[in-house]
């Protein structure tokens, strides 16, 4: 993880360490909330240091699990420690969701990699959540506020025109009282928001008084400084949604964008030859099935897969074939 090189970086490290370190205590989350609402600039770098701090924790998994594997092999002799490193493995693999309760008003929701969850709000509202997603729900009398720290989540928001919902990332923010719309905040500092039913209201933070109208089949794409929004192709916007059936849907999707979909899927590293990393591709993939893809891009797309060391896999554009006359 960086090491933080400036006041806003140090006060995003600390609260990402407390927020690893368990649970906050109310004056805690107050002036926590306080902070991250504060500055767009604050949200951004603490997104980024919970980012670092989840790679962080699947790189160890993997050690791990790579460790216990190795140490079953060489002892199979021994029933009782078999035992114990196939439960230690069990417990490793299983999807938990980590969910810690702030206070009975505001809570922290995360899951890891490979796991998805739905969490009904006390409101009524539901939240569908993607793989290696975080975000924190803060609601009050007169307003129900979330913050997605990273991740992609679909709002089904209950109906309540005195206390509109929020929906806050580095890049933006979503404001309505009652509908259905999918937020994912990428890696490249960019949210990404889709309108599945009723109208929602959009921003960027870098233009915090232009608030735009939104409406199903539309999506738009934030970064902290433009807001683009583009209407979808018949019945693209329930395509975004395919992860909660645990699908990804392409339409003439950059390849390094399409990988990186797959990212939150596996402890495996990927790395791409820039000369392919905008080849286009499409249909419709299993996100568990990393090595369908693989196999799939291989045979479509002028690319090679090579296995690394440990867990890295290498995509590099593949070679002309030479013709002998």
């Amino acid at each position: 993880m960086k090491t933080p090189s400036n006041p806003i970086d140090e006060e995003a490290s600390h609260w990402a360490a407390r927020f690893d370190g368990g649970e906050l205590s109310p004056s805690d989350k107050t002036a926590f909330s306080a902070w991250l609402n504060a500055k767009p600039e604050h949200q951004r770098v603490f997104a980024q240091y919970r980012e670092l701090s989840a790679q962080l924790d699947t790189h160890i998994e993997a050690r791990l699990t790579a460790a216990a594997e190795t140490v079953v092999q060489q002892r199979k002799t021994s029933r009782i420690r078999n035992r114990i490193i196939a439960a230690t493995l069990t417990a490793a693999a299983a999807i938990a969701l980590t969910f810690t309760v702030l206070s009975n008003r505001s809570l922290d929701l995360a899951t890891k990699t490979a796991e998805r969850h739905v969490a009904t709000l006390d409101d009524g509202s539901k939240v569908d959540l993607n793989a290696r997603t975080e975000l924190i729900v803060d609601f009050t009398r007169k307003e129900r506020r979330v913050h997605l720290v990273s991740g992609e989540a679909l709002f089904t928001v209950a109906k309540d025109a005195k206390r509109p919902f929020l929906v806050e990332t580095s890049t933006g923010s979503v404001r309505v009282t009652g509908t259905v719309f999918n937020v994912r905040a990428s890696t490249t500092s960019t949210t990404e928001v889709t309108v599945i039913e009723g109208t929602v209201r959009i921003r960027s933070s870098g233009d915090a008084t232009n608030e735009r109208p939104m409406t199903p089949g539309l999506q738009a794409v934030l970064s902290d400084k433009t807001l683009v929004i583009r209407t979808l192709p018949e019945g693209a916007a329930q395509d975004v949604i395919a992860w909660r059936q645990g699908q990804v849907v392409f339409n003439d999707t950059p390849l390094g964008e399409a990988l990186n979909h797959f990212a939150a899927y596996h402890a495996r590293t990927i790395t791409i030859d820039p000369r392919v990393v905008d080849l286009r591709l499409g249909g419709r993939y299993s996100l568990d099935d990393l090595d369908g893809l693989l196999e799939s891009i291989e045979s479509i797309l002028p690319v090679n897969v090579s296995h690394q060391s440990g867990d890295v896999l290498r995509i590099t554009a593949a070679e002309p074939t030479k013709r002998h006359d």
